[in-house]
């Protein structure tokens, strides 16, 4: 049985939606374990959105692009992927932070009042609290969410431009 043809966006659909639920597993793991306020092992997600972007664009080249695929197909293929699997990610995202742990922003305001006094002994405890204060304007539910959806979207543009390199196939010209 023939597959039908699949545009560029349907494939980044696809696979970004199956990607964003590996991102979700990574980040339910990353809490169960209490290691969500780890920057260094949240990196990781990164590898996942990678490999989905990856694995999607070559499932497209193959299946869908005779084998071959430009280096513009290629980015939009990689973008679409990361950006869907964002848009999954980030409305998980919103729903840990507003309804499965709620002192979450707490928590991370706690974790930035530590690192002033870690980085900086010298500070006083009003300057302290009032860089705290100033980080809590921009940590409600809505503009994480919103400012993790940004952000997913340039990691997802950065990403497609690099891999698109490495994952195009250009068809090889005719000879006359």
């Amino acid at each position: 049985m023939e597959e039908k043809p699949r545009s560029v966006i349907s494939n980044g659909i696809y696979f970004g939606l199956i990607t964003g639920a590996v991102l979700i597993v990574f980040s339910l793991i990353m809490f169960l374990t209490d290691l969500y306020l780890n920057k260094a092992v949240s990196w990781i997600g990164y590898i996942f959105l990678i490999a989905g972007m990856i694995y999607g664009t070559l499932e497209f080249r193959k299946k869908y692009s005779n084998g071959f695929l430009s280096y513009g197909k290629a980015f939009s293929s990689c973008f679409w992927i990361g950006l869907f699997a964002g848009i999954l990610a980030t409305i998980y995202f919103y729903i840990f932070i507003q309804f499965i742990h709620p002192g979450f922003i707490n928590e991370l305001l706690d974790q930035i009042r530590a690192n002033i006094l870690t980085s900086k002994p010298d500070m006083s405890e009003e300057e302290v609290e009032q860089a705290v204060s100033m980080s809590s304007k921009f940590m409600s539910p809505v503009v994480m969410t919103l400012w993790g959806l940004a952000a997913y979207a340039i990691m997802s543009a950065i990403f497609a431009l690099i891999i698109a390199i490495f994952l195009k196939k250009e068809e090889p010209e005719g000879t006359f």
